[in-house]
Parts: C-alpha cells; structure tokens; sequence
C-alpha cells in the first residue's frame, strides 16, 4: 500500500524550495507546505485525533485546504472535504455520515474542533473505518434522497495520481490552474497531481472567475495545464471577448460530462498548442479509469473516452451480464485493481460491487448506470444513462434525491422531477402537485438541503399530476410539460432578445428581468419578487457566470463577477447596474478573495433568515 502523504512529503523533500501554490495574496514553497501540514498533524494528535478517525475539512479552494488535507493524511486520519459555500443542512448532512471526529477550519487558521460522540454509532463507526488504506470520503447524489458517502482508497487514489503525472510528463515545468471547488473527489486530481508533480499549483483570486478573467488568468500565470467539465468550457467560449490565442496551455482534462466534438475544435483554436484528455470514471471506482486523447480534428459529436487505465478493465454487459459483442451497447462495468471502499451506511460498509463472468474468469465490478459499447479500435463510447440519474457540470445528481428534498415539503402533495437541455448545460424541472403561493418558501427550503447545481431551474404548478391507469404518475406527459415549458422559455427569451435589439431607451429594471429569466429561467413569465436573489429563481454557480457576461454586453460596462455576489437580488443588481451606467468606470478588476466569499456568505444567510 501507498499511501497518499507518503508521495506528498517525498515530493516536499525532493521540491523543497521551488513555489508549491501560488495566488494574487500568497505563495508557497514545498517545504513550507509540508511544515505547515506538521503543524495541523500535531494539533490533531493532541486532541486525540488519528488512525480511523474522520476530519472535516471546512474551507474553500487554495493552499490553506491542501495543508489541512495533507496534515490530517500524516495524523493517520481520514479526510473529508466540506466545502464553506455548502448550505448548512448538507454540511451538517455530511459530517455526520463519518460521523466526523474533528472538523479543520481553514478560514480560521486551522482551529481544530471536536465534535461530539453520535450516541450509539461512535463504536460501530469506529470499528468500520480501521482499515489504514482509507484515505478519504466523498460524497456523491443518493437514490434514496440522501448523498451517499463513498470511501475511497489511498492505494487507489496514489496510483491514480502518480499515473496522471507519468502518462502526461507533468513536472516542476509546470504551472496548473487549481479550479476545482471542495466537497468533490475531482478535488484529488485538481489539486494534488500538480503538486505530486513537482509543479506550481496556482490559485485564483475569485472563487468564480468570469470567462474574461479566466482567460486573463490563464495567460498572466502562465498556466500550461487544467481540469475542468465541458459545460464550464462551453461558458467561458460564449461569455469572452474575443482573444488571441493562448498558446502556453499544453494541457487540458476534461471530465464529468459529454465532451463534444464542436467544443473540442473551438478550444483547440483558443489553445493551439494543447492536447484535450478526455477522462472517465465514477468516484466508486477511484477517480478516472479511462482516458482519450482527442486528436487535432476531432470526429463531430460526442468524443469516445478510450482505453482503460493500468490495473483497470471495463466491460460492457448486457441485461444478463453477459458480455456484449463490439458494437452493441450494454452496461458498462468497471473492474479496478483497487476501487473505493463502499458505500458508509449507519457505521458499516456497503459494497456497490457486483460478481460478474468474463469468459472463464469472474471479477468482481461496479456496475456504472452509464450505457456504452466498444469501437472497433477497442476504445469505449458512451451512449447515455440506464436510469434517471444525470450531471450537471459534472456533478452526478440522482433525481430521486432532488424529488425526496421537494416532497418533504409540507406544500407538495406530489411532485415530478426530470432533466431537460438547455442553453449550455442540462437543467432540472420540478412539476408539483401543491401549493402555487408556496414557491418561494418551497425554494427557500429546497435551497437549503441541496447543492446548487441540483436546485430545479423552473418549479411548474398543476392542480394534479396526470396519471396512467395504474395510479402511478404518467411520466411520459409530464416530461412533456417540462420540454414544452423549456422550448416556450427559449422562445420567449429569443423573442425579448430581437424586441431589445429594436429599442433604446428600454429602462433598466426591463432588460435586468429579460436576462434573468433567460439566463435562470424562474419558471415564470415575470419575476413578481423582486427582492429574490438569483439563486432563488433556478440560477447556478454555473449561470452566474453567463449572467455576467450578458450583463457586461447589454449595458456595455465591465465589473468584477463578485459584484453580482455583492448584489445577489433583483433589486440591487437593478440598482447597481444603473450606478454603473450613468457614472461609468473601469473599477478594479479584482476584490479580494475575502471579499469574495463574504459576498457568497450573504447569499447564504439571505436564505437561511428567511428560513427561519
């Protein structure tokens, strides 16, 4: 066994004075790194914190997080990434799934915190994670309404990472952009490939960066490589200014999602010099466990995601886990040499494993839910979903989960929930049986148990759900209402768009609420709330960023994207658009990161008052 520190320290030694991360505020050489993680090992072991037990990690990206992951891997412990901007529900959701021993503030130097004893699963929890190859659990979209903690394997995990350095020649000549936020396993590779690497991890000043800014970043810190998901891609190409090419880039994964061939042809004309990596794999299986390097002129459509990674093999089966000849799809089931743990379900571990034969041979695989099927040059395409479980920029959401949080609403008497696609990325639609007056108290309480990326785009009220004969809800028509609802949005907006470019003169509370609802859709005709942020009627962490740049075009002034955090309702966006507008200016491109994510911080206790 490997484990995951061991390679970090060796690469703080053999790095020792060469910059580890780098931001606009800071940097940071290797050996400050690893002293830096000593100190968090030490305060852990103090408190009586190590082997087996699980530590929280509260923070958001940059180099105060990689210090804590690394200082609580050396104190023996397992780590679990929280992200800060999480609601407090799911936090708390999360924490106790460990349960969490401890919990490492990163905001706040490091403070070390016990948690107190679950009463009757502290034993069973601690008796279940006694295996040193636990390295950390992540968390992915449950069936059964809850997120469903996933432990993953340091054995896993490190040849993940040292594969990831060798295949790609990653080392100390490079400069990667760290872009991925916590709370997710993608956090792994983002973070620590890099730094295994001998490279410079570089962090940016905002905790979302607007598609100008990140080219500029991009092209100020020399960034030769990235991981990002192609719906984030797809925004950063439609919101920039046009933008010589950024020849330095040698390097970008993309994963989480569908990668196109248009996109990839668009990217490669921004980015001449890079080589697109599509990878694949569930966090069941430890990271990626399939890779394709898309050629220079991709095939149009989706690309294919290749060939299986050392000690890995994938199998496309059929409905009775037979083997599916080339060509014919199946159920594709990964076979890593070493996958995750299971599933932590009340203190014991669940395997989402199945036993499954290969000619004479039997393995034992996880069964994906993604259908697929073998080219004839043995690669892999996938082909779509078995079951109703999507991603939206790259986070894997079961609908159930989404459905579960809406129906415990004391509002809802039903309620359907499907994915449509939208402009650049799919969207969720809830269709409810219930009450009509209650939205913005069903949002609000929807808000505060789910991510944002799972928040529904659109909640459309009838009187009842249709059903079929059978009683149960007829699915296939109420799919209907929400692709008709979808396409009537798209055309309404379209229609605002050509009537806006006809006029002048238009006030500002007029166009604001056009590009709200077109970007964020709201699921109504007009935005009745006006003191509603944009996070309340279906915008993302995703769409903020295409709401700034459509701001930016048709006021024709430029401003930081944490101004729209800053100025999160209807109301103040109205109010800051018209300051800026009657009094241009070039503001300062960049507040601080503090500033940041006391803005998002607002956001976030904006709903939980009206919550309470």
């Amino acid at each position: 066994m490997q484990a995951v520190d061991t390679l970090l320290k060796r690469a703080c030694e053999k790095f020792s004075d060469a910059t580890a991360i780098t931001s606009p505020t800071d940097s940071m050489s290797y050996s400050e790194l690893l002293s830096r993680a000593q100190k968090v090992a030490v305060g852990l072991r103090a408190q009586g914190v190590g082997g087996g037990d699980v530590v929280g990690i509260l923070g958001s990206r940059g180099a105060s997080a990689v210090v804590a992951v690394l200082g609580v891997w050396m104190s023996g412990a397992i780590v679990m990434l929280v992200d800060e901007a999480l609601p407090e529900v799911r936090r708390e959701t999360m924490l106790g799934c460990g349960p969490a021993r401890a919990t490492v503030d990163c905001a706040d130097g490091h403070r070390i915190a016990l948690r107190p004893a679950v009463p009757g699963e502290g034993g069973a929890a601690a008796a279940v994670l006694d295996n040193e190859d636990y390295a950390y659990i992540a968390f992915t979209s449950g069936s059964t309404g809850q997120p469903k903690a996933i432990v993953g394997s340091h054995t896993g995990l490190s040849r993940f990472l040292e594969w990831q350095s060798d295949e790609f020649g990653i080392g100390p000549h490079d400069r990667f952009a760290h872009l991925t936020n916590l709370s997710f396993d993608v956090w792994f590779r983002d973070a620590l490939t890099p730094l295994l690497s001998g490279a410079t991890l570089c962090v940016p000043d905002e905790r979302h960066l607007d598609a100008d800014g990140v080219l500029e970043f991009l092209r100020s810190n020399e960034i030769t490589g990235f991981h990002l998901v192609p719906s984030l891609a797809k925004v950063w190409l439609s919101g920039a200014a046009p933008s010589e090419p950024i020849s330095g880039v040698r390097l970008s994964f993309f994963a989480g999602e569908p990668l196109d061939g248009a996109l990839v042809g668009a990217w490669q004309e921004l980015f001449p010099d890079c080589q697109v990596v599509n990878l694949y794999g569930p966090t069941e299986t430890t990271l990626a466990q399939h890779f394709y390097r898309v050629p220079r002129n991709p095939a149009a459509g989706i690309q294919p995601v290749g060939r299986s990674l050392p000690h890995s093999r994938s199998h496309v089966l059929d409905e009775n886990r037979k083997l599916c000849p080339d060509g014919t799809s199946g159920e594709i089931h990964i076979a890593a040499d070493h996958p995750s743990h299971g599933y932590l379900v009340d203190g014991r571990m669940v395997s989402p494993f199945v036993e499954v034969a290969i000619g004479e041979e039997r393995v034992v695989a996880y069964p994906t839910g993604d259908l697929g099927r073998r080219s004839p040059d043995g690669g892999l395409e996938i082909l779509g979903r078995a079951d109703d479980q999507i991603k939206i920029a790259g986070v894997r959401i079961e609908l159930q989960e989404v459905r579960s949080a809406i129906q415990s609403h004391s509002s809802v008497r039903d309620v359907f929930v499907c994915a449509q696609e939208d402009r650049f990325t799919k969207v969720i639609i809830a269709v409810v049986e219930g009450d009509a007056t209650a939205e913005r108290e069903l949002r609000d309480y929807v808000g505060g148990r789910l991510l944002s990326v799972m928040l529904p785009s659109a909640f459309l009220f009838l009187p009842e759900l249709p059903k079929l004969p059978n009683g149960k809800a007829d699915r296939k028509a109420l799919a209907e209402v929400a692709r008709v609802h979808v396409e009537e949005r798209a055309r309404r907006a379209e229609a605002e768009r050509t009537a806006a470019a006809a006029e002048t003169g238009r006030p500002v509370a007029e166009r604001l609420e056009r590009i709200w609802l077109d970007v964020a859709g709201g699921g109504a005709g007009s935005l009745t709330d006006r003191e509603a942020n944009f996070f309340d009627v279906g915008g993302t962490s995703l769409t903020i960023v295409v709401l700034h740049a459509e701001l930016q075009r048709e006021f024709g002034v430029r401003f930081p994207l944490v101004r729209l955090f800053e100025h999160a309702s209807f109301n103040a966006q109205r109010r800051f658009l018209t300051s800026v507008t009657q009094a241009p200016r070039d503001p300062a491109p960049g507040a601080s990161s503090a500033s940041g994510r006391a803005a998002r911080g607002r956001v976030l206790s904006t709903r939980r008052a009206r919550r309470r």
